[in-house]
């Protein structure tokens, strides 16, 4: 290559390759000022900080798990020669296997080399001397020789796999569902209770079996749950007791008697303000005609007759007149002239009642007072149903009231409104709105009760299963829970309701997977393990179950325990996979020949294709530089 000097001087033939050193001896020799190359000394900069590439923080992971495989396996082969043969083995596979992490690190750039001969043999002695070190003090094969190269790094979670493997056995190919179910579980509830949606009758037996060997979590956890669900519903029903829930009853019909009191009030002063005034007019015309005759004054009846006249006439220019009977008895009678009603003792036997008490208790000028109109709009009909049904409970006894009285009601408070009663009708909706809520607070007491009792029931009433109960809380007609109770309340007692259906899932699921649980279970115990008295005829599948238990192992059994108390513990032990699935970053070097000394040109092309995101830099590859020569 051609070298351009600072002078300007061109070199021609430099050989490629040659160092700054001889090239420029080379130059002194022939007599150039070799001090004019000496570069003027630069500012010192700090590097910046390389971050290490995917490939270089792969084979942090993969380096000590090769060693420590290969001291494994070392360790293993040596094992029928005694410890020394252990101690030698671990020791000989230690140092081929950091060899061969050293060659392949070369290959991909992130290690200088080669190294000479004497380096290599005396560093591959170091190697070896290390992992026989490693093993005679303990630290790698001794525990291992028994469970084979696949658990190396399993050793402390022998247990942990175990139980992992158990767990996902019982699963089959309900696990990814299963899994799903444990990351959506609400807080406060087992693995058991969160997965009993999902059909997994062999799991739900395991989680059973594992959940009842620790009793003090499982009491703990009834009682929390069951304290939600009780303060849940109590407060529906305004009180924890039946006690409680009846005060809260009577003091709601109290506050809603004086809310509604006064609107009730002011109504009927209305529809009694008619007959009032006519009363105070006729007294007043009377008077005014006693004092005209006694003064010998001459008297015309219908300047008197006028004045009543007008009066009546301003009242009912604002809407108030008074409240007669005649018209309000033709109306009711006419209910039980309706050919729908031919033949129903109940209305006409009501009707009856109801006209003449309206009759008997009309004033004169045919004109009833508004209160005893509203009394006989209570009681009548109620007199008249007992009168009919004298044999009835007294809730069948209402029902039928109700529904005779719904066709008396209109006629007498259209007749208390149109005397003047305005408000009449809004009082009406609210007492009757208060009421339905007072009712609705007694469902739900009844709901509670049940909840404490009969939990069957309970989500028979819930799921509407009991309508005669609700229309026994809630009056005739209203018997539908889900349209009768507002969404708020349904929505609770739904929910209480789902978490026994759900336990009682759960517990159905384990009662019929407990074969399939023993059957599971035998497979993970060696049949030479097995007791000979262990089988489906000699014994219980309960006592089968506790001896396969205690056979798998106490610890296994604990983890399993754990797992199944949170729905967290569970999805971690699901989750845990055993050594040849945790590292499978060492599937890369599976094949022998992309890691051992003397690694192909495509082989090392293929792994470094797999570690790393771009081609890594070699730093370390010799590069020559002379300031102020260009090339």
């Amino acid at each position: 290559m051609d070298v351009r000097l600072p002078d300007g001087t061109i070199i021609k033939g430099v050989p490629d390759g040659m160092s700054k050193a001889d090239l420029t001896a080379k130059l002194a020799s022939n007599g150039y000022d070799v001090s004019k190359l000496a570069p003027a000394p630069a500012p010192a900069v700090a590097a910046a900080p390389v971050q290490p590439s995917f490939g270089q923080r792969a084979m942090n992971i993969i380096e000590p798990t090769v060693e420590m495989l290969g001291a494994a396996g070392g360790g293993m082969l040596g094992t029928p020669l005694g410890p020394a043969g252990i101690v030698g083995g671990a020791g000989l596979g230690y140092g081929l296997a950091k060899g061969g992490m050293r060659t392949l690190k070369t290959a991909l750039g992130y290690e200088q080399g080669p190294q000479s001969v004497g380096e290599a043999l005396t560093t591959g002695a170091g190697d070896v001397l290390a992992g026989a070190t490693m093993e005679a003090g303990g630290r790698v094969i001794a525990p291992l020789v028994a469970k084979g190269v696949g658990a190396v790094m399993d050793l402390r979670q022998i247990p942990k796999q175990k139980a992992a493997e158990i767990a996902r056995n019982a699963l089959g190919p309900d696990l990814e569902a299963v899994k799903n179910a444990l990351a959506q579980a609400p807080a406060n509830v087992t693995a058991s209770q969160a997965t009993a949606g999902l059909n997994s009758p062999t799991w739900q037996a395991l989680l059973q079996r594992a959940g009842q060997r620790d009793p003090r979590f499982l009491q703990a956890l009834e009682s929390s749950q069951g304290d939600v669900s009780l303060n849940a519903l109590a407060k529906l029903a305004g009180g924890a007791t039946a006690t409680e829930t009846r005060a809260t009853s009577e003091l709601a019909k109290t506050n809603l008697n004086q809310i509604t009191g006064p609107v009730r009030e002011t109504a009927l002063k209305r529809a009694n303000l008619g007959q009032y005034v006519a009363d105070e007019a006729s007294a007043r015309a009377a008077n005014d005609l006693a004092v005209l005759a006694g003064s010998g004054t001459k008297i015309d009846p219908a300047q008197f007759v006028a004045q009543a006249t007008g009066a009546e006439q301003a009242l009912r220019s604002v809407g108030i007149k008074p409240l007669e009977s005649a018209s309000l008895i033709r109306s009711i009678s006419a209910t039980a002239e309706n050919p729908a009603f031919a033949g129903n003792d109940l209305v006409s036997g009501a009707v009856k009642n109801v006209a003449d008490d309206i009759a008997k208790w009309t004033g004169q000028g045919g004109v009833i007072d508004a209160n005893a109109l509203e009394a006989i709009r209570k009681n009548s009909v109620n007199a008249a149903i007992s009168q009919l049904r004298p044999g009835a409970d007294a809730t069948t006894q209402r029902n039928l009231a109700a529904g005779v009285l719904s066709k008396i009601k209109p006629a007498i408070d259209n007749a208390i409104e149109a005397a003047g009663g305005t408000g009449w009708r809004d009082y009406l909706g609210m007492h009757a709105k208060g009421m339905r809520d007072i009712a609705e607070k007694n469902l739900t007491g009844e709901a509670l009760a049940m909840y404490k009792t009969n939990k069957d029931a309970f989500v028979k009433l819930v799921q509407g299963e009991a309508p005669e109960v609700v229309e026994k809380k809630l009056g005739p007609g209203s018997y539908d829970i889900a349209k009768e109770v507002s969404d708020k309340t349904l929505a609770v007692l739904q929910d209480q309701a789902s978490k026994v259906v759900r336990d009682a899932a759960a517990k159905i699921q384990a009662t019929a997977g407990q074969d399939a649980l023993k059957e599971l279970l035998l497979e993970q115990i060696s049949k030479v393990r097995i007791p000979s008295y262990l089988s489906a005829v000699a014994s219980t599948t309960n006592k089968a179950l506790q001896i396969l238990e205690n056979k798998i192992g106490t610890k296994t059994m604990d983890v399993l325990t754990k797992a199944s108390q949170t729905p967290e513990g569970a999805a971690t032990l699901l989750d845990t996979l055993p050594a040849s699935e945790r590292v499978r970053v060492l599937n890369l070097l599976s094949n022998p020949q992309g890691w051992k000394p003397g690694t192909s040109a495509a082989g090392v092309t293929a792994i470094k294709n797999a570690l790393v995101s771009e081609e890594p830099k070699n730093a370390l590859v010799p590069k020559i530089e002379l300031t102020g020569m260009a090339q």
